[in-house]
Parts: structure tokens; sequence; C-alpha cells
């Protein structure tokens, strides 16, 4: 049985908690994994891209209760901590660290008015050493049908070993929730044709539940996951830079400009 260990980030700046919800949602499956949750809560100040954000945020001992009276009446067990600070990934990146967290949960940035992902969340997206899911508005329980995107052209060991931790993922997610999972591998020519054979040993998964699209990364994985109606992305993100980047900041960004699902990053 795998334990999965959550580091759920709660924005008291926001009126609706996604990852409030998507934790719930996890509980709720009632499958005999062990989870551990620790709540996080505090915000990105002076970083936000919402020009509706307030200057000042109150918030009461009320307030913290009503939203925390769902896991509490589920009985979940977690413990939580606020905090206060000028590195907003790092505290998050330690925290993660600190309770032994291979997941890092929030809210995609805006999730009342999306207009955009802070820079404080990419670099928390690009360097964590967990994996990152970012919960977006379009994702409704149950979820039904996941897509795993990956690059199989590329040969060298890093890439070999993205590829297959995506897959193996998004078999797992797959699994917990009773989701259908889709596989999708964008080439750029007919040059850089992807190998369906090679996906299908990869991933066990039938002919028409691998696609495979010539196009720009981002407009390949969007499309798909509109048509298989995905209702999570899951990506492979590379701190490094040039080429050897399994997907760029700047494509990812574009993935989620496309789709308003959730998506995991893996690191």
């Amino acid at each position: 049985m795998e334990k999965r260990k959550y580091l759920v980030v709660i924005d008291p700046s926001h009126d609706r908690h996604l990852a409030l919800e998507r934790m719930i949602q996890i509980v709720q499956q009632q499958k005999k994994w062990d989870l551990d949750f620790h709540l996080i809560m505090g915000f990105e100040s002076g970083d936000k891209t919402d020009d509706d954000t307030p200057m000042e945020i109150v918030r009461s001992s009320s307030w913290f209760t009503e939203l925390l009276r769902p896991l509490d009446t589920a009985g979940v067990k977690y413990t939580s901590e606020f905090f206060w600070t000028r590195d907003w990934r790092k505290s998050i990146t330690d925290a993660a660290a600190r309770y032994h967290c291979d997941t890092i949960m929030l809210s995609e940035a805006s999730a009342e008015h999306k207009r955009g992902f802070t820079d404080s969340k990419w670099n928390l997206v690009r360097h964590a050493n967990c994996d990152v899911v970012i919960c977006d508005v379009g994702t409704e329980a149950p979820i039904k049908s996941i897509l795993a995107a990956v690059n199989t052209q590329a040969k060298d060991a890093a890439h070999v070993a993205t590829a297959e931790k995506i897959l193996e993922r998004g078999l797992f997610l797959a699994d917990y929730f009773e989701a259908e999972l889709h596989v999708v591998n964008a080439y750029k020519d007919s040059e850089d044709f992807p190998d369906r054979a090679l996906i299908g040993r990869m991933s066990g998964l039938p002919r028409e539940n691998i696609h495979r699209d010539m196009g720009k990364p981002e407009d390949v994985i969007a499309g798909i996951a509109e048509k298989v109606k995905a209702d999570m992305v899951i990506l492979g993100i590379s701190p490094r830079r040039g080429l050897s980047a399994t997907f760029s900041s700047h494509t990812s960004e574009k993935v989620m400009e496309k789709i308003d699902v959730d998506v995991v990053a893996l690191s």
C-alpha cells in the first residue's frame, strides 16, 4: 500500500479554496491508502497578478473554523500551520521537506478571476522536489478521465525516466479515482513520429487510449484534453533550461492557459 503525504496550501485572500476541495474529494474516495495531510496557510505578499486582490487581508477565528469544518465533520486527520514570509516559494518547499511530503496541492493563481500564474508559483512548480498539483475550476468530482502527456521521442536517460514517471503516476491516479487513463504524445513533423507500440508497452493501455498529434505541445495537449474530457492533466516539468527541458515553463504555462482542469506537475 502506497503512502501519500500531502502539503495543502491555503491562501486566505481567496474566497474559494480549490486545493482544500480536492483534499476532501481524495478522502471521500475511501480507498485503503495511507494518507497524511498538512495544511499550510499564508499568502503571496507582493506577488499577486490579480488586480482585485485587496491590500489588506482580515480573517477571524470563526472564518478558519468554518473553513476547516468539512474536514472535521468528515473525521479527517490533519496538522496545520500559519506562515508569514518574504519568500513564499521557499516557505512552501521547506514545509514540504520538513513534513516529508511527496505532493504539494495549491489552487490556480486566481480561482475567482483566472488571470495568470504568479512568478512565485512558477518557481515552486519548477524547483519543487515533489509532485505539485495545481487545482483549477474545471475539475469536479468524480474524476473520470486523466490525460498523461509524454515525450517518448527523446531517448536520453532523463527523458525516458520522466516519461516512465508520468505514466506510473497516471496509472496510480487512474486506479485511485477509478478513472480512464489516456496518453498524449505531440510531435513536430513526420520525422519525429512517436512510437505507439512503445507507449503501449510502457503504459499497458489499449491503442485507442494512446493519442499522437502533430503540432505545438500546448495545442496538442489542450486539444486531446478536450477530446477525452480530461479532469486532470499530468505534465513533466524540468528545472533545466533550453532543449534539455521536458516541457519548458513557457509551454507549461500555455497549456494551463488553454485548459481549466487540474494539472499534476512532476519534477
